[in-house]
């Protein structure tokens, strides 16, 4: 027999820490994640298109610590990227324009422009009401007239050599007859038909050269327009370039800045009546108003400022949406129509991370598919669309501005989780065009001394950031005990930080005044969430111990075995015995699950019962024909049964019941078989094991109870210091072994050699029976 029965010594992993946290200094670690860093150094080294980062692990490991650290370390070495703006577009007011201006020019350009454009409303009304402007106008004005003069001179010679008169009135000039050197006036000339069949003829012979003068004169006024236009833009463009000039000369070497002043400069000039309009609009609200909209488009919307920033942006989306994401246009109402325009415009989180890295949780942005298809093709086609609308594709056609979109470069950083990795790369064919790198933290890693050494400034890293308590060298090992325990092994530890902060937590609530937490207080943190959660444990055993749940731990049984099983919580687990039966006659059925039957039997469950029919023909079925019929059930068992760990319990059950030897009921069993009766490492070790002894100890430690275990599992017992306890004094035992042979000689009591002969001498007896029952037939 290979079984061997474990001591506390050979459950106990070793590790115990000599200094407290205040004696260490604190550093952000990551344990062992070596996969991650590769991941990340090829994904920061490269700037091909695709290759964004997906970081898979679960919740509270870190990836979003380590994400950030990462990102703002590659940040610091890289160009800070351009200030971002808007500007209007004279030539589509509907499609504001981006400009792109050097880091950290933005905010100074954008006030120096709102600046001019103020005095701008001072200086322009003041240089029009100067005394040159108006001696000029003057002067412009008298020549023009001076030679309309001469044309109404020269009208007047011509027209009295045909007798007719030159009037000028408000309506214009009209030409009336010439009677004896008087000019006749229209009553007259109605009343007289003499008169008005002269003035017909000399009027016709003398139109042609009258519209030749009329088209003079109407070019004279013309010419005084022009001149007087010219000269309000030469006053303007003065006005401007002298306000401007300090501006050029400071941004003349800024090429894409420059044109745009030139642009600029030249629709102030050409918009100079709002500037002569603002200073009589003082006190008349609605005219303010009007003017005030239209000043607007001489304003640039400086949307993202990175004058701040020492190296490229990282930006961290804790809330995506398509605003938060894409930016947005504010509307406002005037009027009763909704208004906008390049000033309404607001950055979005990709338009911030411009050059840079965005960071953001996958499953925000799944949430929505819209948005998540938007957001992909933004990092495929690297331009980002402002939408008008949230789903503006949902949307009948609103009446609005269309922004001109941005290009982008960054990288971006997905966090989630392994489910969601492969969902995404079976169903979505472009995630995987875009995300080509995948970082997968590894919440489980390997125990040794590097672990070890690193563990308490990891710790107090923890307790610097959350401002609590040190832990003394007994606390600071019973905390790393607990991350051992949640691994599940011995061998490995759980750098999943999120529960061990909150028991630290807790723990320095606990430590009230002491000015260290001690070992205690870490025990009580840990207890205290546990029993927050365990009521449905505490009412199982509770049913245990009256009766309402049957469960032997003494003597024996036939056909019986208590096997362990273990339920998930979602915040808990914790294991329980479970009686598994089977029933024995000679047939032919095989073993049959009763679970199964009823559609209770998980497809793991059903292939262990296929196991165990496999190892019963191999095992005895090449010296004895099997003509066994089996039930094999978990009593009071309602849920679904799956898994294959109580196969070994099971096969105990089959056996004891055809050899009808009885089997101990003070031993527990767990593991899987194979067809050749080797015994195979099982899950939930821990919780079956101290399950059990639960049960053990309510009911009363009789000193031979205990559990068997694979001994692949021996790494698994990472128990609690009670199960431990109970083990050192001789209460509570746990086996390992290889085989069902093993099992069989600890719950029999018998040779194995011997009970397999009584199996197969049961056997034979059944198929005699069979053989006479067919006989007599």
């Amino acid at each position: 027999m290979s079984v061997k029965k474990l001591s506390r010594k050979d459950l106990e992993y070793g590790y115990a820490f000599k200094v407290s946290t205040s004696e260490v200094e604190p550093e952000e670690l990551f344990l062992k994640q070596y996969r991650v860093e590769k991941a990340f150094d090829l994904a920061l080294s490269t700037t091909s298109e695709g290759y964004n980062l997906f970081i898979s692990g679960p919740e509270s490991v870190g990836r979003t610590t380590y994400a950030l650290r990462r990102l703002k370390e590659k940040a610091q070495t890289e160009p800070v990227p351009e200030d971002l703006c808007y500007v209007y577009n004279f030539d589509d007011p509907l499609r504001p324009k981006y400009l792109l201006l050097p880091a950290g020019v933005g905010r100074g350009f954008v006030e120096e422009i709102e600046r001019i454009v103020e005095l701008l409303k001072t200086e322009i009304p003041k240089a029009f009401e100067s005394k040159e402007y108006e001696e000029e106008v003057a002067r412009i004005t008298k020549e023009i007239e001076k030679k309309k003069e001469e044309i109404l001179t020269n009208l007047a010679k011509e027209a009295e050599a045909k007798n007719l008169g030159v009037v000028v009135t408000s309506m214009g000039i009209k030409l009336l007859p010439i009677v004896g050197r008087r000019i006749v006036e229209e009553p007259e000339l109605f009343a007289n038909p003499k008169i008005q069949e002269s003035f017909q003829k000399n009027l016709s012979e003398f139109e042609e050269q009258f519209r030749d003068y009329i088209r003079e004169l109407r070019e004279a006024d013309h010419e005084l327009i022009e001149k007087l236009r010219k000269l309000k833009e030469k006053v303007a463009t003065f006005v401007v370039e002298k306000l401007f000039s300090k501006c050029d000369e400071k941004y003349c070497k800024y090429p894409t800045i420059a044109e745009f002043l030139e642009r600029l400069k030249r629709e102030i000039v050409k918009s100079v009546d709002l500037f002569l309009m603002w200073k009589s609009a003082m006190g008349n609200t609605f005219m303010l108003t009007y003017l005030e909209k239209a000043f607007r488009k001489f304003k640039i919307n400086l949307i993202v400022d990175n004058s701040e920033l020492k190296g490229a942006p990282v930006i961290y989306e804790e809330v995506p949406s398509f605003q938060s994401l894409f930016g947005s246009i504010s509307y406002s109402m005037e009027m009763g129509v909704l208004y906008a325009d390049h000033t309404s415009i607001k950055a979005g989180s990709l338009h911030k991370a411009r050059g840079g890295y965005l960071l953001l949780r996958v499953s925000d942005l799944l949430k929505n598919y819209f948005l998540w298809d938007a957001f992909k093709k933004a990092i495929m086609h690297s331009k980002v669309h402002i939408p008008g609308y949230a789903l503006e594709d949902l949307f009948l056609s609103y009446i609005g501005i269309s922004p001109e979109p941005i290009p982008i470069r960054l990288k971006v950083v997905l966090i989630g989780d392994y489910l969601t990795y492969q969902l995404l790369s079976l169903y979505d064919p472009e995630f995987r065009r875009l995300f080509k790198i995948k970082a997968e933290f590894d919440p489980v890693v390997d125990l040794d001394q590097e672990v070890y050494d690193k563990f308490p400034r990891l710790v107090k890293k923890i307790i610097q950031d959350e401002g609590i308590k040190d832990l003394e060298p007994e606390a600071l090992s019973e905390l790393f005990k607990h991350a051992v325990t949640l691994s599940g092994s011995t061998k490995k530890i759980s750098i999943v930080m999120g529960d061990m902060v909150d028991i630290m937590r807790e723990a320095n609530t606990f430590a009230g005044e002491d000015k260290l937490i001690r070992r205690e207080h870490i025990k009580r943190a840990i207890e205290e969430k546990f029993y927050r959660s365990n009521l449905i444990e505490e009412k199982i055993r509770k049913a245990i111990l009256e009766g309402k749940i049957i469960c032997s731990v003494k003597g024996k049984s036939l056909g019986q075995v208590n096997g362990l099983s273990v339920y998930e919580l979602g915040d808990i687990s914790f294991g329980k015995p479970t009686r598994i039966t089977a029933s024995v006659y000679p047939g032919e059925k095989g073993v049959v699950s009763i679970e199964k039957e009823v559609a209770l039997s998980g497809p793991i469950h059903s292939k262990a019962v296929l196991t165990l029919s496999g190892y019963l023909n191999g095992k005895y079925g090449k010296e004895v024909p099997l003509y066994l019929s089996c039930t094999l059930t978990f009593e009071q068992s309602y849920e679904e049964v799956e898994g294959d760990s109580a196969s070994v319990a099971e096969l105990l059950a089959i056996l004891s019941a055809i050899a009808e030897v009885p089997v101990r009921q003070d031993i527990a069993v767990t593991g899987s078989i194979d067809q050749f009766g080797n015994v195979q490492p099982v899950g939930g070790i821990k919780e079956k094991v101290e399950g059990f002894y639960k049960v053990c100890k309510a009911l009363g430690f009789t000193g031979t109870q205990g559990v068997i275990v694979p001994s692949k599992n021996w790494d698994n017992l990472v128990l609690s210091d009670d199960v431990l306890e109970s083990v050192e004094k001789g209460e509570f035992h746990i086996y390992l072994i290889d085989t069902v042979d093993d099992a069989i000689e600890l719950m029999t009591e018998m040779n194995a050699e011997k009970f397999h002969r009584l199996v197969k001498k049961r056997l034979m007896e059944f198929y005699k029976k069979i053989t006479m029952r067919r006989d007599k037939v």
